[in-house]
């Protein structure tokens, strides 16, 4: 006889760690701009441009890129901007990461500063929090019947597992023209920019994955005619399809997008006019499909003729508890610090997410954290001089997870899917945003499998031992099978004998019970 078994393919995270690190670095400015009288607005983002694990550690290497948008002193525009880098590297202890996980690596930046050293020098300082995640992919041999043998009693166990059947990185690629209105300034140049993905949708259709989403478009420029600051927004849209070789629509997706590369270019139009904004931008995806199943393992065997013996292997299994997308809606006021200047016209405002504490509840994952708002805003000086703020505003959350528990393991994934700003006064504004909070849930557990067995003649001292005939009263802690196998007999055969028709027995209960002996 021969054991069937399956092949469990799984993605088993092995540990995860957080960290912050601070980014500290003296910058000059370019020779070709003029001196920073004050600084208006700075932003930034990092990239990771490797990723090395070995024994107990992981090795990071990456760059921060800043913009800073900057008021000079002598200039007629008076609103310059100037960008670079400062690469960093660290070292982040794993003690259970090996040199052949699969690392993932989330990036926040906590806080973004540029203070001025002189006229020709800002000091840029930006604390960066890590979330490191070393992954294993593990497959599992579990025996799920065994080949046809007479005399051969076997147990099943009916499970529902989660496997992984696709862990791919790809990109999106986001490409379209926008045009400015008539009425508007041409481009001289561009000093500041924004591209933001918005109301993005992902959905498996059969070997892709089908993506569709908003791209918010915003940039500050000079003019060409009378070189003053002007602002342009526009949303575009973009759908695109990623292959995913043997995935299909009844499989569970879990994908994170980050804009990992973007580009605007200034064309002429057919006037020779510089109003055609190109764009082009990549995302980076990191894309885990499951597969959600059914799946009966032999749990038990023992034969009425021989003595067999299973060998048992206990491995760790995952069932997915909860997948969703829940939504925060806020809608709240913020107030401008009274040393900013006063609102006259905001042009743009953007938000991040920072999750500061996560709780498993009754029911579901307690999220609690700020919806961070960036505005860019005109004042009422001469010129439409520029101004920025960065406030906060506090959220809570119950992301709905019925079923889970402290031995569950979950992602959140959080963006914000809308964000509208309305100005009450010149200090005050009313804030409106939506976040999307992207959740799988994971439910792991230990499950006893077979994956070999041994087998020898029956002891027949031990055999003949055992009554022909027997009255038994069920125990606490009995089944049918327990019985069954005890007294080396079958289910069939007590249920026959007492006639009973299910598996279910209760403590207290009478058998019959015959003893069974088969010859091959």
């Amino acid at each position: 006889m021969e054991l069937i078994k399956r092949n469990i393919h799984m993605n088993m995270i092995k540990c995860k760690s957080s960290m912050q690190m601070t980014i500290d670095n003296d910058i000059n400015v370019p020779d070709v701009k003029p001196d920073i009288n004050m600084v208006i607005r700075e932003n930034g983002e990092i990239k990771i441009h490797e990723i090395k694990p070995a024994n107990g550690k992981v090795l990071l290497k990456g760059v921060l890129m800043f913009h800073i948008l900057y008021e000079d002193t002598d200039s007629e525009s008076h609103i310059q901007h100037m960008e670079g880098q400062i690469p960093f590297d660290e070292v982040v202890n794993m003690d259970n990461a090996c040199g052949e996980d699969n690392v993932h690596v989330k990036w926040e930046l906590e806080g973004l500063s540029a203070e001025i050293i002189n006229s020709r020098k800002i000091n840029i300082k930006a604390v960066l929090k890590l979330t490191t995640m070393a992954e294993e992919l593990v497959d599992e041999e579990a025996a799920v019947d065994i080949s046809d043998e007479p005399y051969i009693e076997k147990l099943y166990s009916d499970k529902m597992i989660s496997e992984l059947a696709l862990s791919n990185k790809d990109v999106c690629r986001i490409k379209d023209e926008v045009i400015l209105p008539s009425g508007r300034d041409s481009i001289r140049e561009i000093i500041y920019e924004e591209l933001v993905p918005e109301e993005v949708e992902m959905r498996l259709i059969q070997d892709k994955l089908s993506i569709r989403g908003t791209l918010k478009v915003f940039i500050l420029y000079k003019g060409a005619e009378d070189e003053g600051i002007c602002d342009f927004e526009s949303k575009i849209t973009f759908s695109d399809e990623v292959q995913c070789s043997g995935c299909d629509e009844n499989m569970i997706s879990y994908v994170e997008m980050v804009i990992q590369d973007k580009d605007i270019q200034i064309k002429a139009d057919e006037d020779g006019e510089d109003r055609i904004i190109d764009i082009e931008a990549v995302a980076a995806l990191d894309i885990k499909v499951y597969k959600e199943e059914p799946v009966s393992l032999l749990a038990d065997l023992y034969s009425t003729s021989n003595e067999v013996i299973p060998v048992f292997k206990d491995i760790m299994l995952e069932n997915i508890v909860m997948r969703n997308n829940s939504k925060v809606r806020i809608n709240d006021r913020l107030t401008i610090d009274s040393d900013n200047p006063a609102i006259m016209q905001i042009c743009s405002a953007q938000g991040a997410v920072r999750i500061d504490d996560e709780e498993i509840v009754n029911g579901g994952i307690e999220v609690s954290g700020v919806i961070e708002v960036q505005l860019m805003y005109f004042t009422e000086g001469e010129g439409r001089p520029v101004s920025s703020y960065i406030g906060a505003i506090p959220f809570t959350h119950l992301i709905e997870a019925r079923g889970i528990n402290d031995d569950c393991i979950y992602e959140i994934n959080p963006m914000v899917e809308q964000i509208h700003v309305m100005v009450i006064d010149g200090n005050e504004t009313e804030i409106k945003a939506v976040i999307g909070m992207d959740t799988i849930v994971f439910n792991r557990f230990n499950q006893s499998v077979i994956t070999d067995y041994q087998i020898s003649e029956k002891d027949m001292e031990t055999f003949w031992d055992i009554p022909g005939l027997t009255g038994y009263i069920v125990q606490r802690d009995d089944s049918l099978w327990s019985i069954a196998k005890k007294f080396s007999t079958t289910m069939d055969s007590i249920k026959e004998m007492n006639d009973i028709e299910t598996e279910d027995v209760s403590p207290g209960q009478k058998l019959l019970l015959i003893k069974q002996v088969d010859m091959l």
